[in-house]
């Protein structure tokens, strides 16, 4: 399991995308408002108070197996690689929207496409 030291904006950002929670689910769980989550994705080296360095460490430890390894690759520390390159990962994440866009258009034309539950 991945340990963080001391907790920084970027860290608490990696770990609301590797629960893949919105920024107004994980600030209502942590108990502060959205825009401090704002504040950290734009400003990442900023580390958050002692409290809410003790609420991250308890989010993570409750995190499912599969949120960790999430958690561990959005850092760049997943085993076996190096660093996510941020270039590589801006265009993956650019191309996952544009298909997410394209699909939610598909099936608006044609209701028999979309995926069967």
């Amino acid at each position: 399991m991945t340990v963080i030291e001391e907790w920084t904006g970027r860290h608490a950002h990696a770990l609301r995308t590797a629960l893949r929670l919105t920024n107004e689910a994980f600030a209502e769980q942590l108990g502060i408002s959205p825009r401090t989550l704002t504040k950290w994705r734009e400003r990442p080296e900023l580390v958050p108070s002692p409290f809410l360095q003790e609420a991250l460490d308890t989010y993570l430890k409750k995190a499912p197996p599969d949120a960790h390894l999430r958690f561990a690759a959005n850092l760049g520390l997943d085993q076996g690689r190096g660093p996510i390159d941020k270039t590589v990962l801006t265009q993956l994440n650019t191309a996952l929207g544009d298909l997410t866009r394209v699909l939610a258009r598909l099936q608006a034309e044609d209701p028999e496409r979309s995926p069967s539950p």
